[in-house]
């Protein structure tokens, strides 16, 4: 599998040109939404989708506020409905829930000061679901969010049943 999260936009392009395989982005979110060049387009968007890809819904606040500012006190904006924001609109563009994960980005690299204010623990994760379902999605659409397509594209590119 080939990972897309951290290309340029011509990067992207190119490794679609020259990978045929599965495709996943770890952790990546919505320019629609936080406008950098960081963020996927929709068009990169559609792209990742037509390859039966997942993206990974990225936690860091700087993904989830336009304009955030390292250390700045409006940070604390960030929310995990946020988050949820981004799974939307990529459910919105594929047309079903199948392409859209949690890929967090938690790993260390940042802080509770660079994370959204109500996740405390990663237990909290588990507040994205009930998010999920405050907008209309089943409980099946949210487990695919929660694990399912990571199962899902993990056993396909590895051959499982």
């Amino acid at each position: 599998m080939l990972d897309l999260t951290h290309l340029s936009d011509a990067s992207f392009r190119e490794a679609l040109d020259l990978y045929h395989g599965p495709v996943l982005a770890s952790h990546n979110n919505c320019r629609a939404l936080v406008p950098h060049q960081r963020q996927f387009s929709d068009a990169q968007i559609g792209a990742i989708i037509a390859r039966d890809g997942v993206i990974g819904a990225a936690l860091d606040a700087w993904m989830l506020v336009p304009g955030w500012v390292k250390g700045s006190i409006a940070n604390r904006q960030a929310r995990l409905s946020m988050v949820a924001d981004h799974v939307d609109h990529v459910c919105q563009l594929a047309g079903n829930s199948r392409h859209t994960a949690l890929g967090s980005d938690l790993d260390g690299g940042f802080g509770r000061e660079q994370s959204p204010a109500d996740l405390d623990t990663i237990a909290d994760l588990q507040k994205i679901a009930a998010l999920l379902v405050g907008r209309g999605y089943s409980s099946d659409e949210v487990a695919a969010v929660m694990h399912g397509n990571w199962l899902r594209l993990l056993r396909k590119a590895w051959g499982a049943r």
